[in-house]
């Protein structure tokens, strides 16, 4: 599996088909690549969308067993384990994915560099042991990790393995793998118009299909967090975004990112989270990762030099820095300056929300993926009135909204409600990307309008409906106003578990 790198991207579609028969499907899948998995098919039937739905997954487990360091069986592990100076005839992707390492490495000066494992490991045994590393130890490794790992011969299609230290290719084989199973899916078929691919964050639209892709503020990686930066329209291209996100660990009490500098051997420090656009999802991700290990001068300067390909970087302080041609956005929550612009609030960024729950859906007997239940997760009030749906996990198939309905309880509620104040939420829902079914959802305090509710009893309500599977409902009471809490919830066959964290504020 490949590991998640990535802060929170919200998504929301919109589609202008070239066809009159073609319709949007979507489908979502738990542990693919290790992390969660979302295809959008524009499609002229079902039937050729769910048929796209298995090449897709098909051609993703075909590249995972190349590329994955985590499988001990992968054609990439089998090179690993070669001793120094053996080489190997490899497939024609696992030499094209080599052969973009060497370019990737040297065009970014060292900043990317696969042997970056070696130091992930050790910065991770440190979190551990919680003991600072060695500096001459380190010193050591990062030149090491600066020596060559392996040297191809294009015309045998070979690998020669020149040192012992592990490889991962976790920040250029998932956009790869999106890039090569968007094509296949396109190609396949006559009756698919245009796919989205979203694995972990990593994202690919090809075809004719156009996405409004929004970006979250690093620092608030939960669902539902009032914290949206800005939002763009994407079509045949990659994005990618990497950063500290919630993936960091401690040391003795200081707080460091999982993203290693590998010419430093150090924690990166200056950029907290880089989104790239570029024409392919491999450029997008490795550069994002790049963008995250670079100065900000240096990224601008690397990402300036490569065609049809822009940034969005954010550092530290909260300033935000975009390359020249970075698209025509709507920004949420940045504040423009003369120079350069800022996050706003970017001095309470670490502030928690007024709830935040975090929930783990259950996973497959046999650890493989598997498909994700619906989902609803919402607040009601004390006389059992819907005032905030938090989020709303779908499996849309057309030509109805069959899938929420599963959801008895939200979809009952949601339809009073519606009665009310005339308003439909389902479209503003956030659809998220996160490891594989544990998912984090935060709530502000506000009703479906922005409105802060008033003191008094409220239930949250947890619901979820598999398909062919079994319906659950989880409820916990609570005082809006009272006193601060954090519970676990019972876990049942749909989500095996949830705990809640509520922190009073004064309204």
């Amino acid at each position: 599996m490949f590991l998640n790198r990535r802060v929170l991207i919200v998504l929301a579609f919109s589609l202008a088909p070239t066809f009159a028969l073609a319709e949007k499907f979507d489908f979502h899948h738990e542990n693919v690549l290790g992390t969660s998995f979302h295809l959008q098919v524009d499609a002229n039937s079902q039937l050729a969308a769910n048929i796209a739905e298995t090449e897709a997954l098909a051609e993703i487990d075909r590249l995972a067993a190349i590329l994955s360091s985590y499988d001990s069986r992968s054609e990439l592990s089998k090179f690993l384990s070669l001793p120094v100076g053996s080489s190997m005839v490899m497939s024609s992707e696992l030499f094209e994915v080599l052969n973009l390492c060497e370019q990737w490495t040297t065009a970014s000066g060292g900043a990317f560099n696969p042997a970056v494992e070696s130091l992930s490991l050790m910065w991770k045994q440190a979190g551990v042991s919680n003991q600072l590393i060695d500096a001459s130890a380190l010193h050591s490794l990062t030149s090491q990790i600066a020596a060559k790992h392996w040297k191809l011969d294009v015309l045998l299609q070979q690998a020669t393995r020149q040192s012992t230290l592990p490889l991962s290719l976790n920040a250029i084989a998932k956009g790869y793998i999106l890039d090569r199973v968007a094509e296949s899916t396109i190609q396949r078929s006559k009756a698919v118009n245009g796919v989205l691919l979203d694995i972990g964050g990593d994202i690919r639209v090809a075809g004719n299909l156009t996405a409004s892709i929004s970006i979250a503020d690093p620092n608030h990686d939960a669902i539902s967090a009032n914290a949206t930066i800005s939002s763009l329209m994407i079509e045949n291209a990659g994005i990618a975004t990497s950063g500290r996100s919630e993936r960091t660990f401690q040391i003795q009490g200081t707080k460091y990112s999982h993203l290693i500098d590998p010419r430093t051997g150090s924690p990166v420090t200056e950029i907290i989270s880089a989104t790239v656009i570029a024409p392919t999802a491999q450029a997008a991700d490795v550069l994002a990762t790049i963008c995250s290990v670079m100065s900000t001068d240096d990224s601008l300067k690397l990402i300036n030099s490569i065609n049809n390909t822009e940034c969005m970087l954010i550092t530290a302080a909260g300033v935000v820095h975009q390359s020249p041609n970075w698209p025509t956005e709507q920004n949420h929550n940045v504040a423009r300056l003369s120079n350069s612009t800022i996050l706003v609030n970017s001095e309470s960024q670490e502030a928690e929300p007024q709830m935040l729950i975090e929930f783990e859906i259950t996973k497959a007997e046999n650890a493989g993926r598997y498909r994700r239940p619906y989902v609803a997760v919402w607040i009601e009030d004390k006389d059992g009135f819907p005032v905030r749906t938090l989020s709303l996990f779908m499996m849309q198939d057309q030509p109805g909204p069959r899938w929420y309905r599963d959801l008895r309880r939200w979809y009952a509620g949601d339809q009073m409600r519606l009665l009310v104040d005339k308003m439909d939420i389902i479209d503003a829902v956030s659809k998220p990307t996160r490891n594989p079914g544990q998912y984090k959802v935060a709530w502000d305090g506000r009703d479906d309008a922005g409105s802060i509710l008033k003191e008094g009893e409220y239930t949250l309500l947890i619901e979820a409906a598999r398909e062919h599977g079994s319906y659950q409902l989880m409820k916990h009471k609570f005082q809006v106003g009272g006193k601060p809490f954090e519970e676990s919830l019972k876990g049942n066959a749909e989500i095996s578990s949830a705990t809640v964290k509520y922190k009073a504020t004064a309204n």
